[in-house]
C-alpha cells in the first residue's frame, strides 16, 4: 500500500513534468512563430520615380516619369496637339486635340460600352478596345482623346489651361470724352 502511494506521487510529479515541460516548449515556439515578435525580412523601399511637366501651347499639361521620349508630331497641321508618348516601361500613350465633330460623348462611344469618368474635372468617358483604353473629353469644342494601356498617371495629373486676357495698360485720362475741340 505504501509502494502504491508512492508510485501515484511519483507518477502525478512526472505528469506534472510533463505538461510544465509542453507549456513552456509551447509558448517558446510561439513567439518564434508571432510576426509580432519574428524578425522580418526587410522589404525594398520602392525608387520615387521622378515626374516631368509638359505644357502644350494648344491649351493642357500633364505629368509623365522622367525617360520617357515624346514625339510631338511637328507635321501634323490638322490637330491641335498629336503626341505619342513612349514611358520608360515601353509602353506607349497617344494623346490627339482637335476639332470635336460629334454632338455629345455618347455619339463618340458609339456601339462600345463606356464607362463614365472626369478628366480634370470635365466630363468624359472612357472605352476598352483592343487592350488599349481610351478616355474621350469635349472641352470648348475640342476632343482630348488619350490612348494607351495604362493611362491613369497621365489623365490624373492632367490639367487644362485657359488663356487669360490682359488688361491693357494705357487707359484714355478720365476728363478726355475722346472728341477733339
Amino acid at each position: 500500500m505504501f509502494s502504491k502511494r508512492i508510485f501515484i506521487i511519483i507518477t502525478l510529479v512526472l505528469l506534472a513534468g510533463v505538461a510544465i515541460a509542453f507549456i513552456i516548449l509551447n509558448n517558446g515556439n510561439r513567439s518564434e512563430n508571432n510576426p509580432a515578435t519574428a524578425p522580418s525580412n526587410p522589404t525594398p523601399t520602392p525608387t520615387p520615380v521622378t515626374l516631368l511637366t509638359w505644357v502644350d501651347e494648344a491649351g493642357f499639361s500633364f505629368q509623365y516619369p522622367e525617360g520617357t521620349t515624346i514625339d510631338n508630331h511637328l507635321e501634323d497641321n490638322k490637330n491641335y496637339a498629336n503626341l505619342t508618348l513612349t514611358l520608360p516601361t515601353k509602353e506607349v500613350v497617344s494623346i490627339v486635340m482637335s476639332d470635336n465633330t460629334y454632338k455629345d460623348l455618347d455619339e463618340w462611344v458609339g456601339d462600345n460600352s463606356s464607362i463614365d469618368t472626369m478628366l480634370e474635372g470635365s466630363p468624359a468617358k472612357k472605352i476598352v478596345k483592343d487592350g488599349l483604353e481610351t478616355i474621350a473629353s469635349i472641352d470648348n469644342e475640342v476632343i482630348v482623346l488619350i490612348t494607351g494601356k495604362d493611362t491613369k498617371d497621365i489623365v490624373g495629373s492632367w490639367t487644362f489651361i485657359y488663356p487669360t486676357t490682359t488688361v491693357s495698360k494705357n487707359t484714355a485720362p478720365s476728363g478726355d470724352s475722346g472728341e477733339n475741340v
